[in-house]
């Protein structure tokens, strides 16, 4: 069973769409005091009334607009079968959290593209709004509807971390059918357009003789970097489902026996392997480990093990994929994983035996 994770701390809960819960993280007050700061500047000219009037219109339109996107990205994937834990407003504008276990290529660009589509039709809204009304109504749809036309085309661009960015993946990961490919591509554009970003900002200006704006630099300068941190973590993600897709649970578990817990522990110390012992219900989930030092020998092991969660014995073949053991590992917070065939256990899976075996598969490639 998929566990969400705990709410940002900090954060406001702000309801829940379609049983998923949306947060508002504090930071976001940091994005929204940056919106209010430009739409004042930009709307006192006409006074500062108005100045007011248009800066809160702007931070409410970037909210919506976050929120908007966010939410697309969870009700397709709720629609597509995926477990979403919850959409959080940030700094950064926004995320949502959901178990993407069964991605495929197609399922995985749905997801990513439908935050976009939902800012195309807000866009839609707005502008259609602004042409056909004059005055104030005319002026704060038309911003908020280039506002979300911006979002759109930004979040479009076709490198990590942003949703074009994870179309391009899939989209390569279709066609080559290697996951980890369409990360390194994606990941090496992510990079290029926060490169860009950077000249936009900072190098164009410069090229025709301008100064910079203090506030439009750091603007420039906090977004590439953000770009460049997601597409980085992007690139190592590419490493790691690389290994998934060489590495099979085979490769990485180690021996294991079953004994009864009667055995004294001389005996169990005997065996090369991990010890196992049944509990009250048959399932093995008593693991000896982490024996003290001055145990007498004539102990019974089942006076030394340890309980697993249920969770961490799983059924498995040792040609089956490494992601539903880590993904248990992850949610127990147990790094150990019993295999079992029909039951009995075959084999066990610990930090240390992945890792070896991740190690044997870098340098045969």
């Amino acid at each position: 069973m998929s566990t969400s994770p705990p709410a940002p701390a900090g954060s406001v809960r702000l309801g829940r769409v379609a049983t998923v819960p949306v947060y508002l993280d504090r930071t976001w007050l940091i994005l929204a005091v940056l919106v209010a700061f430009q739409g004042y500047r930009a709307g006192s000219v006409n006074g500062p009334t108005y100045g007011v009037a248009y800066a809160a219109w702007l931070v409410v339109s970037i909210l919506v607009a976050v929120l908007g996107h966010e939410v697309g990205h969870a009700l397709s994937a709720r629609r597509l079968g995926f477990h979403v834990h919850q959409v959080v407003a940030t700094v950064w504008g926004g995320h949502t959290s959901y178990d993407a276990t069964g991605a495929t290529p197609g399922r995985t660009a749905v997801v990513a593209l439908a935050g976009p589509f939902v800012n195309a039709v807000l866009a839609a809204v707005g502008l259609g709004v602004g042409w056909s009304q004059d005055g104030d109504v005319g002026q704060f749809a038309w911003s908020f509807g280039l506002l979300n036309a911006l979002l759109a085309v930004f979040n479009l661009l076709p490198g990590l971390p942003l949703d074009g960015g994870a179309a391009l993946q899939s989209l390569v990961w279709a066609v080559t059918g290697r996951r980890d490919l369409g990360l390194l591509v994606a990941g090496w554009i992510g990079r290029l357009v926060a490169v860009g970003i950077v000249v936009w900002f900072l190098v164009l200006p410069l090229l025709r003789g301008d100064t910079p704006q203090l506030f439009d630099l750091l603007i420039g300068l906090v977004m590439a970097w953000v770009l460049w941190s997601g597409a980085t973590a992007g690139l190592h993600r590419a490493e790691v489902e690389r290994l998934f897709d060489t590495v099979r649970v085979g490769d990485a578990a180690a021996a294991v026996t079953v004994l009864p817990p009667e055995t004294p522990l001389a005996v169990a110390r005997e065996h090369p392997a991990y010890v196992l012992v049944a509990d009250d219900t048959g399932r093995p989930t008593l693991l000896l480990r982490r024996v003290p030092l001055d145990a007498p020998a004539t102990t019974p092991v089942g006076a030394l093990v340890e309980r697993l969660p249920d969770a961490n014995v799983l059924e498995a073949e040792p040609g089956d994929e490494l992601g539903r053991p880590l993904r248990a590992m992850a949610e127990s917070g147990v790094e150990v994983v019993v295999l079992t065939r029909g039951g009995a256990p075959w084999g066990l899976l610990v930090p240390a035996g992945i890792d070896a075996a991740a190690g044997r598969t870098r340098r045969r490639t």
